[in-house]
């Protein structure tokens, strides 16, 4: 059920965190993070450049460094604004001159985050040896760029009205767009001019009553909303798997595509549902380690003490629920389970002898090591119980 993950954006279009790839580790064999600038200065600051190399290296991950950054560059024309698409990248800088190569943009970033050169240098290396790096303006996701085919999907009359309804509809301040929205767009040598009768008065008011108040929002901040709904969706149907991004950017994408993205929001409520369950009141693993009340290392260690389970729950039927499949694993009983050990291990021996008499002689050796392992009655919740309980709770 839980076979793989692609991690982008959180729900709220923050960077991805440490607790937020944690939680994928504990439920998902395999978890594949898109790290951007954002995603990559967010995890620094939080557990520094070793630990983050020591997430890569671990088997259940992989990554892939995807440096220019999406946007909508906004510039007007006597009283109008016009829009274009752009994808950019770090040129240079005048104390350090032009940039050759990804490793010198990378490593100059690095160290503006208060890291010292030599260790700045070291991480660049090693990070880019792991991680490849992909351009989101050529075409390796998808012919043509992603801001070229972000640029048809506003230029389709109809797409675009029920992709900026699906937005205003979810983002904070907004509101249920009726059928007489107006989104007329103009396409130009400059640019793409955009008129439209959304209340944007109303809902920047709600926005800056909010607590914390929010920026104002723009028609720049829609337009480029479907250019990041564009990238999700190819990255999405690029490497496949439960895919996790923004809320607004999901929905915008659910217009033409709800299946694509439909597994993995039923998988993101099952997991939701599932704690609520069987740790109410409890603080999420993101939150224990977003906070800092537990550290990337400790976490690491919980995580070699959860293979059973995330053996249990890769082998949950995906037209299953999880919480009904985790009742009735932890309450069934079959025959073998109410046997007594000394039952156990005659059964074992005997078994053994009659195969192999050689091995049936030393199978008294290590009866005692396969009755605990194979036939100990392992159940999802003595994980819960015993290792996860204790982590999110007991700190």
């Amino acid at each position: 059920m839980f076979e793989h993950i692609v991690l982008r954006r959180t729900a709220g279009g923050l960077p991805i965190s440490a607790g937020q790839i944690a939680e994928a580790l504990l439920y998902y064999q395999k978890v594949h993070i898109v790290v951007d600038r954002g995603t990559l200065q967010n995890l620094v600051r939080q557990i520094g450049t070793g630990h983050i190399l020591a997430l890569l290296r671990r088997a259940e991950i992989s990554a892939v460094y995807c440096e220019e950054i999406l946007g909508t560059y906004t510039d007007s024309a006597g009283v109008s604004q016009y829009h274009n698409y752009v994808s950019m990248k770090v040129a240079g800088h005048e104390t350090v001159g032009k940039f050759k190569n990804p490793q010198e943009r990378l490593q100059y970033f690095i160290e503006g985050q208060g890291i010292s050169k030599r260790e700045a240098t070291v991480f660049t290396r090693a990070f880019l040896d792991m991680v490849p790096t992909r351009s989101l303006s050529g075409n390796h996701f998808i012919q043509g760029g992603i801001a070229g085919a972000a640029k048809l999907d506003i230029l389709d009359v109809e797409y675009r009205k029920q992709a900026i309804r699906k937005a205003i509809a979810v983002i904070p301040g907004g509101y249920e767009v009726g059928d007489d929205l107006k989104l007329e767009v103009i396409n130009s040598d400059l640019g793409m001019f955009v008129f439209t009768n959304i209340d944007l008065e109303s809902v920047n008011r709600r926005r800056a009553q909010a607590v914390p108040p929010v920026e104002p929002l723009t028609i720049a901040y829609l337009l480029n909303q479907i250019l990041e709904a564009r990238a999700d969706l190819a990255l999405a149907s690029f490497y496949g798997g439960d895919f996790v991004t923004s809320t607004v950017t999901s929905a915008i994408i659910q217009v033409r595509h709800a299946e694509l993205l439909r597994r993995s929001k039923l998988n993101v409520d099952s997991r939701r549902n599932f704690i609520e369950v069987v740790l109410p009141e409890s603080p999420s693993l993101a939150e224990v380690i977003d906070s800092g009340e537990r550290t990337i290392d400790e976490f690491l260690t919980f995580l070699d003490r959860a293979g059973r389970f995330k053996n249990w729950l890769k082998a949950v039927n995906p037209d299953e629920d999880l919480i009904r499949t985790y009742v009735r694993d932890i309450s069934s009983e079959d025959w073998i389970k109410r046997l007594r050990p000394k039952s156990l291990r005659y059964l074992f021996t005997l078994a053994v002898g009659a195969t192999n008499p050689v091995a049936g002689l030393v199978s008294g050796i290590v009866d005692n090591f396969v009755v605990e392992k194979l036939f100990s009655g392992w159940r999802p919740n003595h994980f819960v119980k015993k290792v996860l309980s204790p982590f999110v709770q007991d700190h």
